[in-house]
């Protein structure tokens, strides 16, 4: 009896992936534990493993996105049982077999229904493929599209009649296939800006006090055991002023709003295949050092596409840092279920009017927060920046 091979689902909000590559081949003989093939969630590539011995046929293709629960490919236990699927269902064929091109007498084209979706989607004819499949090599298998599609493109393009010589084509386009996690970040900040009343404000800070204390930090380093960053001191400062404010501490489900006792952090992370967000879990009860050490792992893993399943759930807000770009100010998008986002833009030294009168360098950052204005009103907003400008001008409360 043939076994069904599914669509896995890796993590609570997975509802679809994408096949990144398959490792075994059409007709393959596989065995329990072998790699079948490599999938994308919203957070990284994952193997799939086989759960059982056979033959497989393959229904989907590289580069599909299947919903989880849906079948990818079918494991036969017998080469008889794979010789069915591979021919769509059809009945062995006769002793006496017809051509080689998959076409019985009466005009049928024996062919797997992956074949036959291959074929339509190239716009070729079945009937024009060679066969290879079967007991009687009378079935057209995938790999037979693939290979027939394979011989027309080594085909040169005949020369316009009468040119001298080609002339080059001075324009390149290049297809990206928007799969995977692309498409799942594209979707998320859709939905967001459709489902959301979004508004950003934006403030001024002094962080000239800010940037000593960590450059005394750094100098620190041996005896604290890690190199602090701005961003360190970002979150954990965050940590604290969103204890005092619980609706931008939470999620909304367009009904109910739920407030956090604790702050799970989502800190942002850009990566190759786009940005992601894992979440520090209770960053308000993390020590500086111990922030440092969670983000730097969260990072590591989201770079090499090692994140655990559930490391991007959970976020009750969510921080995205520029300040190593020549940004100084953007209008960040909730991630959803969040109820607001707050973004840093990078230190400028500017002329400022000092205590005394005088006129002094000073460094200045933007910090910019876009906020659902179903669940927080101008009021609170401001009550926000008024303690977030606090603490990065007194920055010996953030480690407090």
């Amino acid at each position: 009896m043939s076994i069904q091979v599914v669509m896995p689902k890796a993590g609570l909000t997975m509802v679809e992936g994408t096949i990144a590559e398959w490792k075994v081949k059409e007709g393959a003989a596989v065995s329990k534990g072998d790699i079948l093939m490599e999938y994308e969630n919203e957070k990284n590539t994952i193997e799939c493993e086989a759960l059982a011995s056979g033959i497989i046929h393959l229904v989907a293709r590289a580069g599909d996105t299947v919903p989880v629960g849906a079948e990818i490919a079918v494991l036969a236990e017998s080469q008889a049982e794979y010789d069915a699927l591979a021919s769509g269902g059809a009945a062995p064929a006769a002793a006496s077999a017809p051509a080689r091109s998959g076409a019985v007498g009466d005009g049928h084209v024996r062919a797997s229904g992956y074949a036959k979706k291959l074929a339509k989607e190239a716009g070729i004819r079945i009937a024009d493929v060679t066969a290879t499949g079967g007991s009687d090599g009378t079935r057209i298998l995938a790999r037979d599209v693939e290979k027939y599609l394979e011989q027309l493109r080594s085909i040169p393009s005949p020369a316009p009649s009468g040119a001298a010589s080609a002339v080059p084509d001075e324009d390149e386009v290049t297809e990206i296939a928007w799969t995977g996690m692309r498409r799942t970040i594209a979707r998320n900040m859709f939905n967001s800006l459709q489902t959301t009343a979004q508004n950003t404000c934006m403030c001024k800070v002094d962080v000239t006090e800010l940037m000593e204390l960590r450059a005394r930090l750094v100098a620190d380093q041996e005896e604290l055991g890690c190199k602090i960053t701005v961003n360190d001191l970002l979150c954990k400062m965050l940590g604290k002023v969103l204890l005092k404010h619980p609706l931008a501490n939470a999620t909304f489900d367009g009904k109910t709003v739920y407030t956090h006792k604790h702050v799970h952090l989502s800190v942002a992370v850009a990566t190759e295949e786009g940005l992601m967000v894992p979440v520090v879990r209770s960053i308000d009860t993390l020590s500086l050092t111990e922030v440092n050490a969670q983000i730097r792992k969260l990072a590591r893993q989201a770079k090499d596409k090692a994140l655990p399943p559930d490391a991007m759930s959970g976020g009750t807000f969510t921080i995205t840092n520029v300040g190593m770009f020549p940004i100084d100010a953007g209008t960040p998008v909730i991630n959803l279920p969040q109820t607001a986002v707050c973004g840093f833009g990078r230190p400028v030294l500017e002329p400022a009017v000092l205590p005394d009168g005088t006129i002094g360098p000073r460094q200045k950052m933007n910090v910019f927060l876009t906020f659902d204005h179903q669940v927080i009103d101008g009021l609170e907003c401001g009550r926000i920046f008024k303690d977030i400008q606090y603490y990065m001008e007194h920055p010996e409360m953030i480690l407090i």
